[in-house]
């Protein structure tokens, strides 16, 4: 408001300049059409010479100018590199939705909703060496999401690169829930916001709690920030290094419960796709194999929380291998604080560039994954 007044009182005084110009500019030419008022009929004729030659127009010529703008860079989201379908969407915060992945004979929460529209999704280990994972929504719509499950303090360390995102989660132990509710992440969970979570009733509990994004989105807290990008990626025409890669296998630890999964390269799609317990991993949104664009894998060293449950160590540094394109490209990951992303540097100490589109950040122990060649 008070920018648009002072607008106004600008254009106020530019236009009583403009005015006073006026009646100065309309005097000079009234008093030269009289000739001065009243001693005009006394003035005798000025006699006019003509030349004995005739004189050649003269013409000058002004130099043009050609301004030449530079284009406006394209808008990109920031968690995939790719314009968005809305993009009034990268107004919002992220929102990170602990998702339930048990995938065992005798119990399964597979198949999930929603994971093929997550920009990113980060794989942790939990309790029994099963694991969970973090979809991270921002670009993209979904209307529903889950089954969601309880928070790890792996994700109170891991997710503030975000910039203060929403988590969705559906509980935990007193000591987790306490750290999830002090730390920079703006809970959304199924306590804070329970419109924002229904059960399935097709499904039995605990694996039938779903989230729907846009109600926990209207219901951000103050103080939500919009992310930063996570990842650098590679520009329109641009050739990714590495080396030929068929893809990668992931095995998580001993646990009778874990789930090896797999990710293989289809040329066809430009996709990765997933594979979890040797059978096609599926979302159920559309009956698709989960895909990735991108595959991002960790070796990350784990330690305990209070409650000895796995914790990953996030900040740190380690081996990373990159998968994209066909390609796999041996890196080191490193961040050296909780409230910016991790980066990946090449062997030249280069930043190593992803292809635009969704990723997968695995996080296996060392020696947890296979490349596949």
């Amino acid at each position: 408001m008070n920018r648009l007044a002072s607008l106004t009182r600008q254009q106020q005084i530019v236009a009583a300049v403009a005015a006073v110009f006026a009646l100065v500019l309309g005097a000079v030419v009234a008093a030269a059409a009289s000739g001065g008022g009243h001693h005009a009929a006394a003035a005798k004729p000025i006699p006019v010479t003509r030349p004995t030659t005739t004189a050649r127009p003269t013409t000058t010529v002004r130099p043009t100018t050609t301004t030449t703008r530079a284009p406006k860079p394209a808008l990109v989201a920031p968690l995939t590199g790719l314009p968005p379908s809305n993009p009034l969407a990268l107004l919002r915060p992220a929102l990170a939705v602990k998702i339930d992945n048990l995938d065992a004979p005798s119990e399964s929460a597979v198949p999930q909703r929603g994971l093929n529209r997550a920009d990113v999704v980060f794989e942790e280990i939990v309790e029994g060496d099963i694991t969970r994972l973090v979809a991270v929504f921002h670009s993209q719509w979904q209307d529903t999401v889950g089954p969601v499950r309880s928070a790890r303090t792996t994700d109170v360390h891991m997710l503030p690169q975000l910039q203060r995102p929403l988590i969705a989660w559906s509980g935990g132990n007193a000591g987790v829930s306490a750290a999830v509710r002090n730390s920079p992440l703006r809970d959304v969970g199924a306590d804070a916001v329970p419109g924002g979570y229904f059960r399935d009733g097709s499904r039995r509990a605990p694996h039938n709690l779903y989230a729907r994004p846009d109600v926990l989105w209207g219901a951000a807290p103050a103080g939500a920030g919009t992310p930063v990008p996570l990842f650098t990626y590679l520009a329109k025409g641009e050739v990714p290094k590495g080396l030929p890669a068929a893809g990668v296998d992931l095995v998580w630890g001993s646990g009778s419960a874990s789930t090896p999964a797999g990710w293989r390269w289809d040329p066809g799609s430009h996709q990765y796709l997933r594979t979890q317990r040797g059978r096609p991993h599926i979302d159920a949104t559309d009956g698709q194999q989960v895909s990735a664009t991108n595959v991002v894998v960790l070796n990350m060293a784990y330690g305990e929380d209070g409650n000895r449950s796995p914790e990953a160590l996030t900040v740190g540094s380690g081996d990373a291998y990159v998968l994209t394109q066909g390609k796999v490209i041996a890196c080191r990951w490193w961040r050296p604080d909780e409230n910016g992303p991790t980066r990946l540097v090449g062997a030249d100490g280069a930043p190593v560039k992803l292809t635009p589109g969704r990723t997968w950040e695995e996080l296996p122990k060392p020696g947890g994954a296979t490349i596949i060649t």
